[in-house]
């Protein structure tokens, strides 16, 4: 009993003293227009997607690299919706220090479709780092799709 009382104390007195805070979380993502930015800086050649085979050997990375316009850009969406071909969807469902590195992450559920009668159809979630300010953003794997996207509703 005398050892829990003293651990008990010891752990009150660590968060009395700071001991126990946490670092602060750096961020490399803009606080407003998120949807834009990923537009020109979410690198595609990080996750598997019906891009891959889209790229060219010239530095196509980005949504915006493929001249695509979107169809909506917000602060948590980015859509691409061209009906009788392809919709495309960036959610952002979450902002936090998803792997505890220090740097803030983005949760995004990412969804990609064809619309002209293929059958391809991808949900997934998708954890979304930034480590520097003169980078592309990277997907990580982390988590799942449920777990980001919630329950798919097409399953």
């Amino acid at each position: 009993m005398r050892t829990m009382l003293f651990l008990a104390a010891g752990l009150t007195c660590l968060g009395a003293t700071g001991g126990l805070r946490a670092a602060p979380v750096v961020s490399h993502f803009p606080q407003h227009g998120l949807g834009v930015f990923l537009a020109s800086h979410f690198d595609l050649a990080s996750i598997r997607s019906a891009f891959g085979p889209r790229r060219d050997r010239h530095g196509q990375r980005t949504l915006a690299d493929f001249g695509m316009t979107p169809t909506t850009a917000t602060d948590t969406d980015l859509i691409y919706d061209v009906p009788g071909d392809w919709y495309v969807r960036l959610q952002v469902t979450g902002r936090r220090d998803v792997n505890r590195d220090g740097i803030e992450d983005l949760e995004v559920c990412f969804t990609d479709l064809a619309q002209n009668g293929g059958t391809y159809r991808s949900v997934k979630g998708l954890v979304i780092t930034r480590y520097a300010s003169d980078t592309h953003a990277l997907a990580l794997s982390f988590g799942t799709s449920d777990e980001v996207c919630g329950r798919d509703p097409g399953s």
